[in-house]
């Protein structure tokens, strides 16, 4: 569904009065919403680059890197695993 759609639909939703929005909840942050939850719950950021519809992963990256700090030492231990066996 394109953005605009959305949006317009929330604004129609807000209007009405239909469900009780709070002050300064956009639709953009469900969008964060949804990355911040796949990747916190290790869904490969190239899915979610995907799924966001964003250029390249580093721009998905760049957003999210702060929820993946233990990549680099999980990767590390795999590698360590690999290479001792």
């Amino acid at each position: 569904m394109a953005n605009h759609h959305i949006g317009n639909q929330w604004r129609r939703i807000k209007k009405n009065g239909l469900v009780e929005i709070p002050d300064g909840m956009v639709v953009y942050g469900f969008r964060h919403f949804f990355a911040s939850n796949c990747l916190t719950h290790n869904i490969p950021i190239t899915d979610v680059t995907d799924w966001m519809g964003h250029r390249s992963l580093d721009i998905t990256f760049k957003i999210y890197r702060h929820l993946m700090p233990g990549s680099i030492g999980r990767a590390a231990q795999v590698l360590d695993l690999g290479l001792a066996a």
